[in-house]
């Protein structure tokens, strides 16, 4: 299993930023967590995407792959294309497609791709998953939290406070840090900056793979399902040796 230790979120819009911190602190980068939290752009709505996550390790030197099942930004065609032709289609859809969080996240995917971070949509299988833990590369996850908790969906009352309501909710995304298999191989350990999630209660737990990769799958319901692996950028005197 991947060491990775996840402090608890400050509050309800800040898992990401947590989440990230886990990982630059598990490459032993000297960032706090309050530094993370200011530097990574927001949503109008609360909360932000994974893609600005992968944005923010990029600028600090970090290689960055985005994994994306996002089909409200992303064409399956397109996977074929370069990168700059990516950005061509995304400036052509902002063109006719309206809403501001379709816009910020394309013009996030555009940083992204300009700043050299990689691209790509691949089946999401334990498979896959193994190529990185078996490299002892933990994988930031955005997902439904709707799903992953079995929690009912939630609202935001008039303090900006998060609540359940299973009526009058919504699908929620969260982020959430994979760190290996546990000793059954079929089950996944998550690192999750919600110690009060009403599933597991805890900061650490295993869920079954299944289980996970069908929330990763759902948070497209949130502009959630991506899976960012960032490792150091090589060394030159690395290459060398």
């Amino acid at each position: 299993m991947i060491p990775i230790k996840i402090h608890t979120q400050p509050d309800d819009s800040t898992c990401g930023p947590t989440s990230l911190h886990a990982v630059y602190r598990y490459f032993k980068d000297p960032i706090s967590l309050s530094e993370v939290i200011k530097e990574v752009p927001y949503l109008d709505e609360g909360g932000t995407l994974e893609v600005l996550l992968a944005c923010h390790a990029l600028r600090r030197g970090y290689r960055a792959r985005i994994y994306t099942y996002n089909l409200h930004i992303f064409d399956p065609t397109w996977f074929i294309l370069s990168n700059e032709e990516i950005i061509e289609k995304l400036e052509q859809q902002m063109d006719v497609k309206k809403g501001s969080k379709l816009h910020r996240a394309s013009n996030a995917y555009i940083d992204f791709l300009q700043l050299g971070g990689e691209l790509r949509c691949r089946d999401l299988t334990k498979t896959m998953l193994r190529e990185y833990f078996d490299r002892d590369i933990p994988l930031l996850t955005g997902l439904s939290a709707t799903y992953l908790y079995q929690s009912a969906r939630e609202m935001v009352d008039e303090l900006d406070k998060s609540i359940y309501d299973d009526v009058h909710g919504f699908p929620m995304g969260h982020f959430v840090v994979l760190c290996g298999f546990a000793e059954d191989q079929r089950s996944v350990v998550v690192a999750d900056p919600y110690r009060e999630n009403p599933y597991f209660g805890d900061n650490y737990y295993e869920v079954k793979a299944s289980h996970l990769i069908n929330s990763i799958m759902l948070g497209m319901a949130t502009f959630d399902a991506n899976l960012l692996a960032i490792q150091p950028a090589i060394q030159k005197e690395t290459e060398q040796k």
